[in-house]
């Protein structure tokens, strides 16, 4: 799975994905993110008639729910059942999205604790993960934008922290991914793999993580590993 994620530099985070974005829509004026979290308001580039970069809440709410409660457990989409899921089945063949990202974190059981590790590129180039969103009517009337991040088996990096990891869609498929029209599974099946190890670090880092409420650069200060975790 995937349950936090950064945007340390949400500048080239944002200009990365430039290229896939209206270039007359806003940018949003947004905060270093050391440890985004499930619930909370993050950029995502939407298929819209135009393509913009709005902010939207993680955890899916589909438009159909009867309150946000279900956005708690649809924070990830397994990429093997999104033509199957009712969560997920419109939203995979009409409401894809990117998520903008430049890091992730994976926890490993050490003892009695776990370790977490950041997963990111080296040099800590900005990527961006496969999504879904959907809106859903507010009381108020209002909608909400919410999202789910997509996630498949992992690759050899991250198959000893973890059974699931996101999909990091390469910049070369940010086009077919963002296309409005409704495509059969099939047609993005090759998009929805892990991304290949090499060029990738997991490195240990200390516990401030842990904490959902904590979001400063500590979260990704590389730390020891307390003991042998492989």
């Amino acid at each position: 799975m995937c349950g936090r994620y950064t945007i340390t530099d949400p500048v080239e985070a944002q200009a990365a994905l430039a290229p896939v974005l209206d270039d007359r829509t806003p940018i949003p004026d947004l905060p270093p993110r050391f440890n985004v979290a499930p619930t909370q308001m993050v950029p995502i580039a939407t298929n819209r008639e135009t393509r913009v970069l709005e902010l939207a809440r993680w955890g899916l709410v589909p438009s159909w729910a009867k309150d946000l409660a279900i956005g708690a457990k649809m924070i990830n989409a397994r990429s093997e059942s999104l033509g199957e899921k009712p969560a997920f089945r419109d939203a995979f063949a009409r409401r894809r999205c990117l998520v903008p990202a430049d890091g992730f974190f994976e926890w490993q059981r050490a003892g009695k604790r776990k370790q977490p590790f950041f997963i990111h590129e080296i040099g800590r180039r900005p990527f961006a993960f496969a999504g879904l969103w959907d809106r859903w009517k507010q009381p108020d009337g209002s909608w909400l934008i919410s999202f789910s991040i997509v996630t498949c088996a992992p690759n050899a990096l991250v198959a000893d922290l973890h059974d699931r990891m996101p999909v990091v869609v390469a910049p070369v498929d940010w086009e077919r991914w963002l296309a409005r029209e409704p495509l059969p599974p099939e047609a993005l099946s090759d998009i929805l793999a892990a991304p290949d190890p090499a060029g990738w670090l997991a490195e240990p880092v200390g516990e401030y993580v842990n904490k959902a409420t904590f979001d400063g650069p500590e979260c990704v200060d590389s730390r020891p590993a307390q003991g042998s975790l492989f």
